[in-house]
């Protein structure tokens, strides 16, 4: 058994799950995360894959963590209700359901239904990301989130230049990587007048 690398933080990055790309994998780059990215299969229990692969991360590695987007968040919070997670980070969570009537839909609407009633079971440090005013963010902190919990939110306008979104986003993407691995909320964030942090 290999040994276990304790400076190291085990992140499982899960994206959409229709989505076909994989747009957080540039976070395999990033010193101290050895990212463990989740691939969504039809007719896989997508729920126990995501456990399996939570506990290899963890037995790996110091910490685990899980970076997720969109529709993919509700995969992480069902995950983090169920088993300990030391950080998560949602990326432009969204609440709604997965359409279609195939197995992967069925599998993920169960999981998403999981996830949003049982908010308050969460007990991991959370860093919820958004563009513009989107409600996922308050609704999931209003549904029970934080709870028990430590929860942050950052807001990044969708009115915004191209250069200063260029400029904006590779901030957040510092700040979510250097979340995931220390755990330290991006409080310099809350400096940058274009960008605004809430923390529940």
């Amino acid at each position: 058994m290999p040994e276990k690398q304790t400076d190291i933080v085990g992140c499982i990055a899960i994206d959409e799950p229709m989505s076909g790309e994989n747009r957080l994998s540039g976070l395999s780059c990033a010193p101290g995360l050895v990212v463990f990215p989740f691939e969504w299969r039809a007719g896989e229990d997508a729920l126990g894959a995501l456990q399996t692969l939570l506990q290899r991360a963890r037995s790996s590695c110091g910490a685990a963590a899980i970076v997720a987007r969109g529709l993919g968040c509700l995969a992480a919070l069902a995950l983090a209700e169920q088993l300990p997670v030391d950080r998560l980070a949602l990326v432009e969570p969204r609440l709604g359901r997965l359409r279609g009537c195939g197995t992967l839909a069925r599998c993920f609407n169960r999981i998403a239904l999981f996830a949003r009633q049982n908010l308050s079971l969460c007990v991991s440090d959370v860093l919820i990301v958004q563009t513009g005013d989107t409600r996922a963010g308050r609704k999931l902190v209003s549904l029970g989130l934080g709870a028990h919990s430590r929860v942050a939110r950052v807001e990044l306008p969708a009115e915004t230049a191209p250069e200063l979104y260029t400029i904006c986003d590779n901030t957040l993407k510092t700040a979510v990587t250097d979340f995931l691995r220390g755990g330290d909320w991006p409080k310099d964030l809350a400096q940058n007048r274009e960008m605004c942090i809430i923390y529940e």
